[in-house]
C-alpha cells in the first residue's frame, strides 16, 4: 500500500490538492477509488483492495486518536527547541503513558 499512498501524494501534488488533514487524505482516497482506471493508466496500477485497505488503516488511525497529530496548525520544530533565560538549552519530555497503549498510533507518531 506504500506505492498507492505515494500515488495519492503525486496526485494531490499535481491537481494542486491541500492535503491537511485525515478527513483531506479520506476524501483523496475517495476520488482515487472513483477515478482508479484512469488513474492507474497514468500513475501506475491502483488496486480497489489496496484503496480499502488504507482507508481501513486511516480509520483505526483515527479511531484511536490520530486525528489529534495531524492536521493545522502544522508541528514547527521552533515550539519544541527552547532556551531557558542563561541561554541553555530546555528538552522536552513526551509523557506517552496513554499514547503507548496504543501502538500504531504511537508507532505512526514517532515515525
Amino acid at each position: 500500500q506504500a506505492g498507492v499512498l505515494d500515488i495519492v501524494f503525486k496526485l494531490a501534488d499535481d491537481r494542486g490538492l491541500l492535503l491537511l488533514d485525515m478527513d483531506d487524505l479520506r476524501a483523496l482516497l475517495g476520488l482515487v477509488a472513483e477515478e482508479r482506471k484512469d488513474i492507474s493508466t497514468e500513475y501506475g496500477l491502483v488496486s480497489a483492495q489496496s484503496i480499502a485497505a488504507i482507508q481501513r488503516s486511516v480509520l483505526r488511525l483515527a479511531q484511536d486518536g490520530g486525528e489529534h497529530f495531524f492536521g493545522e496548525p502544522a508541528l514547527e520544530l521552533a515550539d519544541i527547541m527552547r532556551v531557558n533565560h542563561d541561554g541553555r538549552g530546555v528538552i522536552g519530555i513526551l509523557a506517552a503513558d496513554q499514547l503507548v497503549l496504543k501502538p500504531k498510533l504511537y508507532s505512526t507518531f514517532l515515525l
